[in-house]
């Protein structure tokens, strides 16, 4: 696609919900690991965490901060058997409830949900979340797209807490195999009290900062974790945590990555980028109104005003509208079946960053953050990484100034696409079909039209 991954645009489906009633209930956080295989990451976890209510309803999102709330879908049992059946349309999924309040596995590689505790008092420890995903390589005929992330929580039982974090991502160009390389990012530790509450943590930085998460705790003779926001923190034997409990200052950002052989800079890549992709054909757009095929029959129409800042997705299904997610500037919305509701920030921020990316991210008008960027080799190719709104977006970029892919992150984990099938319209070339993945989901986008500098009126961002 011309801006970015279309992946967002698929995860925003919904569907319609599903009856609630039954007198049976479960209450509490579940969280289990599921394996499964695709062709293109291989075997990968799918970490499952899934807060159950008494009121019927489940949640799957406890990195949200209205997660004790925010409904996912709904849950029934009957005969012990639990069936969830999801809002955004996913597939219902089936677990038996055992005698001893776990959730097993009814379809798929066989796993199990235990249940995790609120907690008053923690003991001290250490504990680590590693977030690694990977598409491309050797035998798909796409360069290798990877992240990795190590992160690190030390808590010393007496209300006090460190964390660390370090990560890096990349992308390879050598196609027939070869090392992924990237930017390496490695961060100061953080450090400061906590307050533990309903299900809660509380974290109070040393300069003053408070942030509240979800919290909960497993212990060594179960999962051996915490669950923070959703994510899994697995306890480190002694010895193996590198972390320090010392206070030190605030995150310092990127480190830039030293090389003997001179690197192009941010300037030469974005001229080379400037010069195969349309120049100043790609200056010139304003607007953009682009229709594209995702992975099976749904169909997306992004409509893209750079001048006044406006971008609107559309999703349909067989002609049927679905969804449609707007951003007028720093406000937006979303509608779905009829119901009207503001987006929330990072689903804002996720809109924004679409001017980023891809040809567009080289316009004249947007360049300004790329030009900021640090420049790392990967193989015979090279990486640039950037920032905007903290948020990091990578560029790999072929020793021919060729547009092979793109990754951005909203919180921890990245989305990666890679851009294929090239096409030259109005003097602007464009990937044609563009691969996506978060790390769990992959999503191919094919463009069927595409419409640069449109006349666009109030009917094209009017409410359904």
């Amino acid at each position: 696609m011309i801006k970015k991954h279309c992946l967002f645009l698929c995860l925003f489906v919904s569907m319609a919900f599903a009856g609630r009633a039954q007198s049976l209930k479960i209450n509490g956080v579940y969280i289990g690991a599921e394996l499964y295989t695709t062709p293109f990451q291989g075997m990968q976890i799918n970490n499952i965490v899934i807060y159950f209510r008494n009121d019927g309803t489940f949640n799957n999102a406890l990195s949200q901060t209205d997660w004790k709330t925010k409904v996912s879908g709904y849950y029934t049992i009957t005969n012990n058997i639990v069936q969830l059946t999801f809002q955004n349309g996913d597939e219902s999924e089936k677990y038996t409830l055992a005698t001893n309040g776990n959730l097993e596995s009814t379809a798929g590689v066989k796993h199990t949900l235990h249940k995790v505790k609120k907690v008053t008092v923690l003991p001290s420890g250490v504990y680590e979340k590693r977030n690694a995903s990977t598409s491309g390589g050797m035998g798909t005929g796409m360069p290798a797209v990877g992240a990795f992330s190590s992160n690190y929580l030390y808590f010393d039982g007496k209300g006090n807490f460190s964390m660390d974090r370090s990560g890096m991502v990349g992308v390879a160009g050598d196609v027939t195999g070869g090392t992924v390389g990237g930017q390496f990012e490695k961060r100061g530790i953080s450090s400061g009290t906590y307050q533990l509450g309903d299900g809660e943590i509380t974290f109070t930085f040393g300069n003053g900062t408070v942030s509240k998460h979800s919290f909960f705790y497993s212990p060594p003779n179960e999962e051996d974790l915490v669950l923070l926001d959703g994510e899994f923190y697995f306890r480190q034997e002694e010895g193996e945590a590198t972390i320090t409990t010392q206070r030190t200052t605030e995150d310092s950002g990127p480190a830039d990555l030293s090389v003997t052989t001179r690197l192009p800079t941010p300037a030469d890549l974005l001229t080379g980028l400037r010069r195969q992709y349309g120049g100043e054909s790609i200056d010139k757009i304003t607007t953009v109104r682009e229709i594209a095929t995702i992975t099976g029959n749904i169909q997306a129409t992004l409509v893209t005003d750079i001048v006044d800042n406006k971008i609107r997705a559309e999703l349909r299904r067989n002609g049927k509208l679905l969804l449609v997610k707007q951003l007028n500037g720093n406000e937006g919305w979303q509608w779905v079946e009829g119901v009207k509701k503001a987006l929330s920030q990072d689903e804002k921020e996720e809109l924004m960053l679409s001017l980023y990316q891809g040809v567009l991210g080289i316009h004249k008008n947007l360049n300004s953050y790329f030009l900021s960027g640090v420049v790392s080799p990967s193989g015979d190719d090279y990486i640039i990484t950037f920032y905007k709104n903290q948020h990091k977006i990578v560029y790999l970029i072929g020793s021919d100034y060729s547009l092979k892919g793109n990754a951005y992150t909203i919180h921890a984990d990245p989305n990666l696409s890679i851009y294929k099938d090239f096409r030259e319209t109005n003097g602007i070339t464009y990937p044609g079909t563009t691969e996506s993945s978060d790390g769990k989901t992959k999503v191919t986008a094919t463009t069927t039209s595409i419409a640069f500098n449109p006349v666009l009126t109030s009917n094209d961002w009017k409410v359904p």
